[in-house]
């Protein structure tokens, strides 16, 4: 151990560093997820959070087109009226970009290999959205804190698992 604290999680995580960054988390999902070759967080705005090492130039990129696919299906299924959109996968001929939301309308995108198993990704990135949006939404404060208690919300309007 080196010495830096360290903190467990509330969902039942493992204890991670206490000073994590959101490229620390990306980049221990790229490693641990076979078939995922880079991940990015991407804000509401299109702007790039973090991303794992293996993105490196095309991480800029790769955060404007998740941003952008996310906004032309959510707006389909809006003009649509099929509800909220639950992830958009975009296959290519060398590879997969799958993106789902984290909070508050930031996204998580995968860019997976041809072969890598979506099913288990999509599990491991829930997983990793669920984590990345504990790190990115402050904590609710109560009036313990000097603040009123926020109310329980609900799930973002681009949520993983939700009915299209």
């Amino acid at each position: 151990m080196n010495g830096t604290p360290r903190t467990a999680p509330a969902s039942g995580e493992p204890a991670v560093p206490a000073a994590e960054s959101l490229d620390w988390i990306v980049n221990r999902f790229t490693e641990r997820v076979v078939g995922i070759r880079s991940a990015a967080v991407v804000s509401a705005d299109g702007l790039l959070l973090a991303s794992s090492a293996g993105l490196a130039d095309e991480a800029a990129r790769l955060a404007a087109v998740s941003s952008g696919i996310v906004a032309l299906s959510s707006g389909g299924a809006q003009l649509l009226g099929r509800g909220r959109v639950a992830r958009t996968v975009a296959e290519m001929a060398h590879g997969t970009i799958v993106v789902m939301a984290i909070s508050d309308g930031s996204l998580l995108a995968v860019l997976a290999s041809p072969h890598c198993d979506l099913g288990v990704a999509g599990y491991h990135m829930a997983r990793l959205a669920r984590q990345c949006g504990e790190v990115l939404t402050p904590a609710q404060r109560g009036p313990a804190a000097g603040g009123a208690t926020a109310p329980a919300s609900g799930p973002p309007p681009y949520a993983p698992g939700a009915a299209a």
